[in-house]
């Protein structure tokens, strides 16, 4: 099994925990979720729990459901001031998946994804996901 240690330069060469363990700086350990290889970070993570089952399944309602919770989840506040929002993107593929509209879903699941990924990744890819 191997283990992925996480320490600090003051820290660096005194930990290694198990068999095989990788002893990586915070700041790459921190940066390197999502990269091939490396577990999700937590947002991709949830996604891939709750949203791609719904969509793979056409679970329509839990889609909605997903997606009106994410909406509630704009890591920045001004994300939610221009437009697109991420709260009025969340929220339209919300009103889409409830009406059973897949192509609407698929779509503004698009959009989100090409006005803040590369945002999100940049600064809050190791983010908690909200309960």
């Amino acid at each position: 099994m191997k283990h992925t240690v996480w320490i600090s330069m003051f820290g660096a060469g005194l930990l290694a925990l198990g068999y095989g363990a990788t002893v990586l700086p915070r700041a790459q350990a921190e940066g390197a979720c999502g990269a091939k290889g490396q577990p999700s970070c937590p947002l991709q993570g949830w996604m891939e729990q709750n949203m791609d089952p719904a969509v793979d399944k056409g679970d329509m309602k839990a889609l909605a459901a997903a997606l009106t919770k994410v909406s509630k989840w704009a890591p920045d506040p001004s994300w939610n001031t221009a437009d697109p929002s991420w709260s009025k993107i969340s929220t339209d593929g919300a009103a889409a998946a409830a009406k059973g509209d897949v192509a609407a879903v698929k779509a503004t699941c698009k959009s989100c994804h090409k006005a803040f990924r590369d945002k999100y990744k940049t600064s809050f890819r190791t983010k908690p996901v909200p309960k």
